[in-house]
């Protein structure tokens, strides 16, 4: 059973071998989502009774991330701010892709803010 929060590495490395917990990547959303319908955010915006990768919502308690997604954030934010950079870019789209690559770095951030390390990893 996944509670909704991960509070040791051993935890965190345990939930993809879990059979009893549906466990889905969302590559494009950078995230993991360890699905429990009860606490889907996805479900409040569909009415369908299944997963919904496609409208992952960043407040869901079942969102789970890793470091390589943290990763991905921030390339993702890098790549927005080269494009906003550009001089073929109108400036109102500049200011969305430069507000979005802002989040993006938010929520990279918040990861790693509170992810969970091995221990050996934070006492070298």
């Amino acid at each position: 059973m996944f509670a909704g929060s991960i509070r040791s590495a051993r935890q965190a490395k345990a939930i993809p071998r879990n059979p009893s917990l549906a466990v889905h990547d969302n590559p494009h959303a950078f995230l993991m989502c360890v699905y429990n319908r009860d606490k889907a955010l996805c479900h409040r915006l569909d009415t369908r009774d299944t997963l919904t990768l496609d409208r992952c919502v960043p407040a869901c308690a079942n969102i789970a991330r890793t470091d390589q997604h943290a990763a991905q954030l921030t390339a993702r934010a890098e790549d927005l701010e080269k494009q906003s950079a550009s001089e073929l870019v109108p400036g109102p789209l500049a200011d969305c892709l430069r507000q979005r690559a802002e989040s993006l770095r938010s929520l990279a951030a918040q990861h790693h803010g509170t992810r969970i390390a091995d221990q050996e990893e934070t006492t070298a």
